[in-house]
């Protein structure tokens, strides 16, 4: 008798592993055995997609029965025949048992040699060979071949240095590169009709100002992209900072902007937003400069290039659009078959604006010759008066001209990927932008030339035989500048699959900006293993110290504590916009981003040169990181914790430290809006009840995740996938109301300062325009959501009351 059965046994493993090529050889081999013995059962092995299973088929099993030969006597006739027919069927029986205990034992107990490979973790020793390999002077070499020349987004310089970019990649080793193009609109000024600044009294132009003229053609005349074409005339309003605060002192003082020019320093919200406010107030232009209260605090004598303070002439260029992502496809991405919006039905500025220098700002200050400004209002420029508006005798008026062009162009985002050994997908995305209003040697260049020595790293690893478990995206990304526009429309383009498949973004901008501390933002369950990275790399400026001693020593979270941790603040909080903006605003995917920064207790904007045409490699070398080490310090944290990311059995995310922040961000809103003012108009009850439920969801998750079987890759695959999604629960797929692309309910940028940004954001402004009906409505939603992520954690949908 002869029995053909077709019997599948597989277990998922990476092609290309030791253990896949050892396992289909030996099927080959009991599969050539099995052929050549007579009467034999023929198994066929194969491999399967998905993870260990058995697999029978009845309908397979094809018996054949030979006829019998006329008068042929066989060994199993007769008593004789008997004795030996029990034997056989015996010993069958008893070989049955053994060979069922053994498989059952190795799909359900012991670990095969198959699984014991799926087990891939974090390595120390791997850990030290990334540290190791990377280099100060190749990150110093970067930097000074990236700010040869300027290379503003969707300029040819800009796609130039994307293909050099890719090169680079392919040669480090990487398994795939892409270089992917979106057509988006952008902005930029006319280079035969600059922008001009005027005050005029009658028809007699008493100043005029131009702006910066550049040698290096490769550089624009600074301006702010976005700002629409015209020619306004009118007098002139000191607006401060141009915060909702200052606007309403303007209104007290009973000083109107409608039909003004309104001038306001840079700094404390977003430049967007400085000119949205002048608008709603009524006016119908604004310049803006950079005060030497917040850029050169010790005068103009103690500038660059004698120190880091920003000189006199100055320009800080930047766009002013509100939003993220190409301003004509929102929610879609600007590849060539989608439709666009018509420019008049885009959420693009309303008035024209222009930058100037504190040089040139002096000369329109000193119009003013009205009411006397506040005390805090009063900036650095020591030959002007601080005056709030022109008395109505003063006839002297500002004169703006913008002749800025809006084109529709081709930029260019740098994607490459190191395939992961045994997730293959899951993502874990490092990225940062290549684009820079100027010679960017801060923004984004420290960065940049950070990324590309950990590019080498990884491809030099790869390499020599080490893969990642998971696979590792490195993404350059174009005309960030313009609002993170070649990041928000890949993930446009791929949000499926990143909802799926990604693991968690990491960041990396103007990563020096300073040399006293490391500075960290992040989802808040991602903050504990970007401390865990810092303790493992030495400070750069003190041997006997981690990243992380002088981290806590410089931004602890309890000041009065020795003991105490870094801060991490939320992404939101007080963070530059950068291209973590729509993975964790748009798509849910938890986000980070680490730089070096200034010391703390200087209370001053960012760095001072920032997105002028002092941003050089020689105000890098010299002010700031002579030798390098600050970049390498700060581009081993961010490597150390893309590893334990990408490697790690179970991923290291504390959804506890979430729990932490959430109910955080309640009492913050009570401390914000005063508890009785609350309790008259929105009750939190529900709010807080939600915040305790995920809080024990969380600390029960964290104490099973800890107890788990790690034998059962299955079991620890499902935990991972509920930490990766977990963040993906706080989104709300209508968005926020009016701004449909930023969908988490957590965070968001404030609709009236896009840098500081807000939790509980829907409630929040809301509460801010006064509409307690929509504020109910937006804590129903957020008290609703986060109960649903609570459930998430403990699979409340299948479980019973």
């Amino acid at each position: 008798m002869t029995i053909l059965t077709n019997m599948a046994i597989g277990v998922e493993l990476p092609n290309g592993s030791g253990l896949a090529g050892q396992n289909t050889h030996r099927g080959q081999q009991l599969q050539q055995q099995a052929n050549n013995m007579p009467g034999s059962t023929t198994i066929s092995m194969s491999e399967r997609s998905g993870y260990s299973r058995w697999a029978g088929d009845v309908d397979n099993i094809d018996i054949q029965i030979a006829p019998k030969e006329p008068g042929s006597q066989g060994w199993f006739s007769g008593r004789k025949g008997l004795v030996l027919r029990i034997l056989v069927l015996g010993t069958l029986f008893v070989f049955g048992l053994i060979l069922g205990y053994v498989i059952r034992r190795s799909t359900h107990g012991v670990p095969a040699k198959a699984v014991v490979g799926l087990q891939q973790d974090y390595r120390q020793d791997i850990s030290q060979q990334l540290m190791q390999t990377m280099q100060a002077e190749n990150i110093e070499n970067n930097l000074r071949w990236l700010t040869n020349q300027s290379h503003v987004g969707g300029s040819d310089e800009s796609y130039r240095l994307a293909q050099q970019i890719r090169q680079k990649l392919q040669d480090f080793g990487f398994d795939a590169t892409q270089l992917k193009r979106y057509k988006v609109l952008l902005s930029y000024p006319d280079r035969t009709k600059p922008n001009t600044v005027s005050f005029v009294e009658g028809d007699n132009t008493l100043f005029h100002t131009t702006g910066q003229q550049y040698s290096d053609l490769s550089l624009f005349q600074p301006y702010n992209a976005y700002s629409p074409n015209g020619t306004v005339e009118g007098k002139v309003v000191y607006a401060n900072y141009g915060r909702m605060e200052d606007f309403k002192k303007l209104v007290d003082k009973g000083i109107n902007c409608t039909g003004r020019i309104v001038i306001m320093r840079y700094g404390k919200i977003y430049r967007g937003d400085k000119v949205e406010h002048a608008a709603a107030a009524g006016a119908i232009g604004v310049v803006l400069y950079s005060d030497p209260a917040d850029y050169a605090i010790h005068g103009s004598n103690d500038t660059y290039n004698v120190s880091w303070w920003l000189p006199r002439d100055g320009v800080q260029t930047g766009d002013i659009r509100a939003g993220m992502g190409d301003p004509l496809t929102p929610m879609y991405p600007a590849i060539d078959n989608v439709t666009r919006l018509n420019e008049s039905d885009a959420n693009l500025p309303k008035i024209p604006s222009q930058p100037i220098s504190y040089k040139d700002a002096e000369q329109f200050l000193n119009m003013l010759d009205g009411q006397d400004a506040p005390t805090d209002w009063i900036g650095g420029i020591t030959n002007v008066q601080y005056k709030l508006d022109q008395t109505e005798n003063n006839d002297r008026k500002m004169k703006l001209e913008v002749n800025n062009k809006r084109v529709t162009k081709s930029i260019y985002n740098v994607i490459g990927t190191i395939r992961g050994a045994i997730e293959p997908d899951r993502y874990v995305i490092v990225g940062n932008h290549r684009d820079a209003w100027t010679y960017g040697a801060i923004d984004p260049s420290s960065g940049t030339a950070c990324f590309l020595e950990l590019a080498r790293a990884l491809g030099q690893m790869v390499q020599s035989g080490w893969r990642p478990r998971r696979t590792i995206i490195l993404a350059s990304w174009g005309a960030e500048e313009f609002g993170t526009i070649g990041s928000t429309e890949w993930v446009e383009e791929n949000i499926n699959e990143l909802t799926e498949k990604a693991v968690a973004y990491l960041n990396i901008d103007a990563a020096v900006n300073g040399n006293q501390t490391l500075w960290a933002g992040a989802s808040p369950h991602l903050s504990q293993v970007i401390q865990e990275a810092a303790k493992q790399v030495p400070c750069p400026h003190h041997e006997e110290m981690s990243v992380y001693q002088q981290w806590a020593k410089s931004l602890p979270v309890e000041p009065r504590k020795s003991d105490s941790p870094p801060k991490v603040l939320s992404l939101h909080n007080g963070v530059k916009r950068s291209d973590w903006d729509a993975f964790l605003l748009l798509a849910g995917i938890s986000s980070l981003d680490v730089s070096y920064t200034k010391d703390p207790n200087l209370k001053v904007p960012f760095y001072p040169v920032y997105h002028t045409q002092y941003e050089t490699f020689d105000y890098m070398k010299r002010f700031i990181d002579p030798d390098f080490s600050v970049h390498l310090g700060t581009v081993r944290v961010l490597g150390e914790t893309a590893l334990r990311l990408a490697d790690s059995f179970i991923l290291p995310m504390n959804c506890s430290l979430y729990a932490d922040a959430l109910s955080t961000y309640v009492s913050d809103l009570e401390k914000r809006y005063g508890q009785k003012k609350l309790n008259d108009n929105l009750f939190l009850g529900y709010l807080k009840y939600a915040v305790s439920q995920f809080s024990q969801a969380s600390k029960t998750m964290q104490e099973v995740i800890a107890t788990a079987d790690r034998s059962n890759p299955l079991l620890i695959r499902s935990h991972n996938d509920k930490l990766m999604q977990m963040e993906r629960h706080m989104l709300n797929p209508s968005g926020l109301p009016g701004r449909p692309q930023y969908r988490h309910l957590v965070f968001a940028p404030s609709q009236h300062d896009s840098y500081t940004g807000a939790t509980f954001p829907g409630v929040v402004d809301a509460i801010e325009d006064g509409d307690w009906v929509a504020a109910h409505q937006q804590l129903s939603i957020i008290t609703v959501t986060i109960e649903s992520a609570a459930k998430n954690m403990d699979d409340g949908a299948i479980k019973g009351p």
